[in-house]
């Protein structure tokens, strides 16, 4: 079987046959454009995002995965699609990491990464053109087809048939501004999504290379992005070079439960959407422990409709809520925990970050079982309030465990006396699961809603980071180069080619092959499904998920039907890709 087989975007995505989640779509990039327009809730916060979208300048929409970034980009572009104004070109740039690998062989490797980014805007343009069934200008066939040759042949990992090309930003802006008259259309709008999540720094500074010349008169370029893994060039300046939009939804918004309601029964079939309604607060219970996420929504409503149709009739409604909650939990530790696959120098970053997290979580279940044990009535704390100031290594683990979303900064501070905190939001999910609000080991939905919706400024709990990760966390906190195979001494700066000690030379490992290799325990599937996995069939290693195009292998396993043998692709997916 020939590895073009594990590109994302070369694989036909099931579509649901209904507008049920059942059918197992859950991301943006895989629905259609009739089922995102009519499965999208918009409120004003929403209209004004893509409002932003289809306006003058660059603009980079930042959040965790899942919180929407692909939902706006792609609604802005068939919203542009069906007006006048804007020639709009969507790009998904999620097979970045597929030439990874190139970056340890080949010198040209970069300059190669340029033509395809460069490349996908034309093939992007290209596809516009033909859903606004315009044909393409004359003279510009050859430059159309050069570009989607390109991009076919880094889909399909088969690189040495690329074609030869000479892509450049000036000629990219006057191809733009041919289609942009050709359609009578005003304005260039370049909706950039994946763009920056390929865990190459090379790849990153490069992508922000190119975003920061794509812009002129009448074209500007939006991009979505990760915080805490996203590397800019140190020419390109957020703020100032682009606007940074957040898109995680925050559950303590006016309107997010009523929201988070209407996405579910626009998402359900009418019959299940009631069964749920039926189970007081289950739905609203879920959407706080999304913690602001949609697709971790989504993913947890299907899971409970699921398990209550097969496994787990007898129980009652809330179990599988918290069924679903703690799967949900693991889920986002394993996105982070994963950070170690992906950006391997960083593994003690990871270490600390999960000490972080469980003792962060520890501190505030005592504060609660304490104030409890004095006041049942009293307010739960559900903030972390760390003293300041924090230091460089601390900022990149909070911002690692902010790209995973198991963790959300709040803005601004508080200040108490002399000292000023930073307030951090340990993901919902989390608490619950870890029983940290204090309310005992089966407590009603309702007071767990409670908890997490009341509000008391005065029941904060506060920590150093000293007392949270010791005090030798610095010096357990440093870069992780790898070590020389030959004398295991340590190499001196992640670029090394050659041992200092021994002159060996060094192993450049290849993260998107070790990721494709990497154990499927790695994937954030619960015990017993990798345990019926691994008993009833082959697969071992996540590429041989991928491998499994038709699912016929998962297809074998008890208890896995095609939704849950597609989720697990998707699982896989998001692994190697984003």
């Amino acid at each position: 079987m020939e590895w073009g087989s594990l590109s994302k975007n070369a694989i036909d995505q099931p579509q649901p046959e209904s507008n049920d989640i059942l059918g197992g779509n859950l991301r943006a990039e895989d629905l259609s454009r009739k089922q995102l327009e009519a499965w999208t809730v918009l409120s004003e916060r929403e209209h004004s995002i893509l409002n932003s979208l289809e306006s003058p300048g660059q603009r980079l929409l930042i959040g965790p995965r899942g919180s929407g970034k692909s939902t706006y980009l792609k609604m802005a572009y068939y919203r542009e699609l069906g007006g006048s104004k804007v020639f709009p070109v969507y790009v998904n740039y999620s097979n970045s990491i597929s030439i990874e690998p190139e970056f340890r062989r080949s010198a040209t490797a970069l300059p190669f990464f340029r033509q395809w980014i460069l490349a996908q805007v034309v093939a992007g343009a290209s596809a516009t053109l033909r859903e606004l069934e315009v044909p393409v200008p004359q003279g510009l066939d050859v430059l159309c087809r050069t570009a989607q040759d390109l991009v076919s042949a880094v889909e399909r990992r088969h690189l040495e048939r690329a074609p030869e090309s000479s892509f450049d930003i000036t000629g990219i802006l006057d191809f733009l501004e041919i289609c942009k008259k050709h359609t009578g259309r005003r304005r260039t709008v370049l909706l950039l999504d994946d763009a920056a999540h390929a865990f190459s720094a090379e790849q990153q500074r490069e992508f922000f290379e190119v975003f920061g010349a794509l812009r002129s008169r009448s074209v500007s370029a939006k991009a979505a992005v990760y915080p805490g893994v996203t590397s800019y060039t140190p020419r390109f300046h957020v703020g100032q070079d682009a606007q940074l939009t957040s898109v995680w939804l925050k559950t303590d918004s006016p309107g997010f439960a009523e929201m988070m309601r209407e996405i579910a029964e626009l998402r359900l079939s009418k019959d299940n959407f009631e069964r749920l309604s039926q189970r007081d607060g289950v739905i609203d219970y879920l959407a706080l422990a999304s913690f602001g996420v949609p697709r971790a929504f989504l993913a947890m409503i299907a899971q409970v409709l699921e398990d209550s149709d097969t496994t787990h009739r007898q129980s009652t409604a809330r179990r599988l809520a918290d069924a679903a909650i703690a799967e949900n939990a693991n889920g986002a530790l394993k996105v982070f925990t994963s950070l170690e696959d992906k950006l391997p120098r960083y593994k003690n970053f990871v270490t600390i970050g999960q000490q972080f997290v469980d003792n962060g979580i520890e501190a505030i279940r005592e504060y609660n079982d304490r104030r409890v044990a004095a006041d049942s009535d009293t307010g739960r704390a559900s903030t972390l309030l760390v003293q300041e100031p924090v230091s460089a290594e601390i900022e990149r683990v909070l911002g690692f465990l902010e790209y995973a979303g198991v963790v959300r900064p709040v803005a601004g501070g508080i200040s108490m006396g002399k000292a000023n905190f930073r307030v951090i939001v340990p993901h919902f999910s989390l608490l619950i699961t870890r029983t940290a609000l204090g309310l005992g080991r089966n407590p009603s939905v309702s007071s767990a809603i409670q908890a997490l919706t009341r509000r008391d400024p005065h029941v904060r709990v506060r920590r150093q980071v000293g007392t949270l990760l010791g005090e030798d966390y610095q010096s357990r906190c440093r870069l992780n180069l790898g070590a020389c195979s030959n004398c295991q001494t340590e190499r001196d700066n992640p670029e090394a080619r050659f041992c200092s000690t021994c002159g060996t030379r060094l192993e450049q490992v290849s993260v998107f092959e070790e990721l494709l290799d990497a154990p499927i325990e790695k994937l954030p599937i619960g015990n017993s499904l990798l345990e019926r996995i691994k008993r009833n069939s082959d697969i071992r290693k996540v590429k041989d998920i991928l491998l499994d195009d038709d699912r016929q292998v998962l297809l074998k396993i008890p208890y896995v039907g095609p939704v849950k043998a597609s989720r697990i692709r998707v699982l896989a997916e998001e692994f190697v890709y984003e």
